[in-house]
């Protein structure tokens, strides 16, 4: 049985508690041989450390514990917040209802509030004593008003609120956790609102978060299925790091159960789901392979389970009614126990209503999911939160001690002018192999990624075809091929992964609009749409409506077509076709732009994390080869400080469509007639006998058959033909050759993977500054602490100078209690590991 996690918290504290005696032990001792010009380092190390450990504990006994909800479509999510309150106060409804992110932190007091934000239509304020019922009524409201307004209103941003709530996860849980913790529920919001802004900013948070994502147990439909794993891959991208701190839950269960052969469906289901799920985040986020092996999957209904919680509750009304609810949706999961009961829910007495709320608890699986939510937060908070607490303690104090501790020691025993002259002869070696070593190393990390740089240039100067996106995988692949990043394994893969992904998100958008095209019905219901802004999604909505409306559908829109205008209304008709097909790039790559701005702000973030490892098993290997070469001088590279990159990359894209209208000339063929009747009258045309017959029968009617007995001639609609002519007169059109849908897309297609080859240059470009960046912080940290070495050495030259065997068996233990005091302080670093 794993160790509670308030334990886990106190050890860590105690631990750090033991270093402040090893601490005070060791300088007491040292003290004692030491000048009077020592004691205010010394004060002034114990005072930082004194600090530390304030903030340390502080840290410890006062955590923040963050759990972010997240679903795919239909999945439950906002019902399974509510189970966690264990109280109805976020809305729930059929259609998505989660526009906005809510926030909602654990208090013995009730209240509400709807914060600002800009354009907002609803009232905002703060709510204190607020019932359930009324936190439900005004949260619905707010959102429905947004959701209304929000097409017809692009400034109009998220609705942002706040609950304070007792709610029953903290309460009734037993977490365990260390007793002034924070807990604080994420309900982020659905997939089509994560773009904005203040939503964005919300998930952000969620970095430093424990996750739950609901998968939709209940979709039959093998399309929408797909569509639903591709939502999962969406959420876990949006809510970033780790797939381990995610706990994935199959909500809506318990549509198995009406299965004449349950369980057996229901395993098969769970079965194939987690293995569906498993193999769709593994393809997208390989990076995270041995994690998602280990995916945490539960089963789960979530409404059911929230039924029997209120069914439990005091209040005889609220009791009643939820009865009504399970009696009504939930009949199958009760039915052995109805058959005891009256069928009126409101003379169920409260026994029967307990045996009700134990079936339903029983049969949603709510018990499971919370030992599973315990469990997972057990294993995960821990780790989520203390390796952070520790490090800042070291920045702030401990390898300040161990520094000095070491330093002190070693530069006293090389303190009389015989030891001392060869230590400086020693450090300047020192100097010089730290150097040396850092160049090679800061040269093997940059080699690879400066031939790209080479070659991207030659891609860029035409002087070769190579596929730059296959180049930066060999460049990896070669980078991970060489100690010490061959340990990360897939951890880089998103420093190309990014180019399949932005491809797929462009190839679905183009699809979407295919079909739309080639089958004459506009339907852009598709999971990146649902990202995009939906005004704009509305404007390519009826561009293609107006592109089909002038013929550009079916087989125009498949095979493309020459076409020549030559009347006024063709001419027209042309060229409104190509307008709209310009207008069509025009929403498209607005569309697409948005599109690919989400997906690219998950894959930026991806690179960030990938280039964050690649410095921290960097800074790991540089740490470990110094204190090689330069052993007792603690140089130490924090990796929390210096693995951080900057965020500042950018991906943009530009494309166009329509077509070319040349002017030309054709042959206008002219028939005329002559009629006998002179010179004057002879010769009419085709089109005027046409004109002719056509105004009306009663020019013509009362001739009859006299006329074709009279003339004993051919007659051409009432028109009699004597002798015809034929001539051709030069006439000016339009041309046109309207591409076919497969060639306007495509072009699009090798519009971005011309695109991509300017991306690959700015993440290159990036990536050597943020190395060159990255070594001279290393280079600053290292010349300070050997500076610093220097200076402890003049010190103990000039003011205490080992004379004699006596004093050097003195010194020397003192040497192994410092190097056993830095064991001591760096074991805090390592302390939680040994815990797991």
């Amino acid at each position: 049985m794993s160790k509670k996690i308030y334990k886990i918290f106190e050890d860590v504290e105690v631990k750090a508690k033991l270093l402040d005696k090893c601490w005070k032990n060791f300088s007491t001792e040292i003290s004692q041989h030491l000048p009077d010009t020592y004691q205010p380092e010394m004060q002034e190390l114990s005072g930082k450390l004194e600090e530390a450990l304030t903030k340390l504990g502080d840290e410890l006994r006062n955590p923040t514990l963050t759990l972010a909800t997240t679903g795919t479509t239909s999945s439950g999510k906002s019902t399974l917040v509510n189970l966690l309150c264990g109280a109805e106060i976020v809305p729930v409804a059929v259609s998505e209802m989660s526009a906005g992110a809510v926030t909602i932190e654990y208090s013995k007091e009730k209240s509400l509030i709807i914060h600002e934000t800009p354009g907002s239509l609803w009232e905002c304020g703060e709510w204190q004593g607020i019932t359930e019922e009324k936190i439900y009524e005004r949260l619905k409201g707010v959102m429905i008003s947004y959701i209304d307004n929000r097409e017809t209103q692009p400034n109009l941003a998220c609705p942002q609120s706040t609950i304070f709530y007792p709610f029953r996860l903290l309460k009734e849980s037993q977490l365990e956790l260390p007793e002034g913790t924070r807990v604080r529920i994420l309900d982020l919001p659905g997939l089509a609102y994560v773009g904005d802004e203040g939503n964005a900013n919300i998930i952000k948070q969620c970095r430093e978060a424990l996750c739950i994502v609901t998968y939709n147990s209940s979709e039959t439909d093998s399309q929408k299925v797909k569509s639903l794993l591709q939502e999962v891959v969406q959420q876990v991208k949006d809510l970033g790091g780790s797939p381990a701190r995610m706990l994935f839950v199959l909500n809506k269960i318990d549509v198995f159960r009406a299965d004449g052969d349950w369980p057996d469906p229901e395993n098969r289901f769970v079965e194939k789901s987690i293995k569906s799920i498993k193999t769709e985040l593994t393809d997208q986020l390989r990076e995270y392979t041995e994690e998602i092996e280990n995916l945490q999957v539960v089963k789960l209904s979530t409404w059911p389970a929230l039924l029997s919680l209120q069914i439990q509750n005091n209040d005889e009304i609220y009791s009643v009614e939820a009865c009504t609810k399970a009696d009504s949706h939930f009949n199958g999961l009760i039915k052995d126990i109805l058959q005891d009961l009256p069928r009126n829910t409101q003379k169920w007495n409260r026994h029967d209503r307990k045996r009700v709320a134990e079936a339903l608890w029983k049969k949603s699986y709510g018990e499971e999911f919370q030992q599973n939510l315990k469990n997972h937060i057990t294993q995960n908070f821990p780790q989520l939160v203390i390796p952070q607490i520790i490090e800042d303690f070291n920045i702030t104090a401990g390898n300040a001690i161990t520094e000095w501790a070491l330093q002190t020691t070693t530069a006293i025993l090389n303190s009389s002018e015989e030891r001392y002259q060869e230590e400086c002869e020693k450090i300047s070696h020192i100097k010089s192999a730290l150097t040396s070593f850092l160049e090679i190393s800061d040269r093997n990390l940059k080699k690879p990624f400066e031939k790209l740089e080479t070659k991207i240039k030659q891609v860029l100067a035409e002087t070769s075809d190579d596929d730059p996106v296959n180049y930066i995988r060999e460049i990896i692949t070669e980078l991970q091929g060489v100690k010490p990043y061959n340990d990360l394994k897939e951890k880089l893969y998103p420093l190309f992964g990014w180019s399949s992904e932005l491809k797929k998100g462009l190839k679905q958008i183009l699809e979407a609009v295919a079909k739309s095209l080639e089958t004459g019905r506009v339907d852009l219901d598709n999971l990146n749409f649902k990202r995009a802004n939906v005004i704009q999604v509305n404007l390519l909505a009826r561009n293609l409506n107006r592109l089909i409306n002038l013929g550009y559908t079916a087989s125009v829109a498949k095979s493309g077509e020459t076409r020549e205008a030559r009347t006024d209304a063709e001419k027209e008709k042309l060229k409104q076709l190509n307008e709209e097909l310009n207008e069509l790039a025009l929403h498209l790559n607005i569309v697409i732009n948005d599109v690919l701005q989400q997906i690219c702000t998950q894959e930026l973030n991806r690179i960030y994390q990938s280039v964050s490892e690649l410095f921290s098993c960097h800074l790991s290997y540089l740490e470990e080869g110094t204190n090689e070469r330069a052993s007792n001088m603690a140089i130490k590279f924090p990796d929390s400080q210096l693995s951080k990159v900057e965020d500042k990359l950018e991906f943009k894209f530009q494309f166009r469509a329509g077509f070319t209208i040349t002017k030309g000339t054709y042959l206008e063929k002219k028939e005329t007639l002559d009629t006998g009747y002179g010179t004057n009258q002879s010769q009419i045309t085709i089109q005027e006998a046409h004109r002719r017959n056509t105004q009306g029968k009663s020019g013509w009617d009362w001739l009859g058959g006299t006329v074709k007995g009279f003339f004993n001639d051919f007659i051409l609609e009432g028109v009699v033909e004597k002798k015809k002519y034929i001539d051709y007169t030069p006439r000016p059109s339009d041309n046109g050759l309207i591409p076919s849908l497969g060639n306007l897309l495509e072009n699009w297609i090798l519009q971005a993977e011309d695109a991509e080859v300017e991306i690959i240059k700015e993440i290159t470009k990036w990536l050597l500054k943020q190395i060159d960046c990255l070594k001279k912080n290393v280079d600053k940290i290292q010349n300070d602490v050997i500076d610093r070495y220097e200076e402890r050495l003049d010190k103990a030259n000039q003011e205490i100078i080992i004379s004699n065997e006596k004093e050097k068996n003195v010194w020397l233990p003192m040497q192994q209690k410092a190097q056993d005091l830095a064991k001591e302080f760096s074991g805090l670093g390592t302390f939680l590991k040994e815990e797991h």
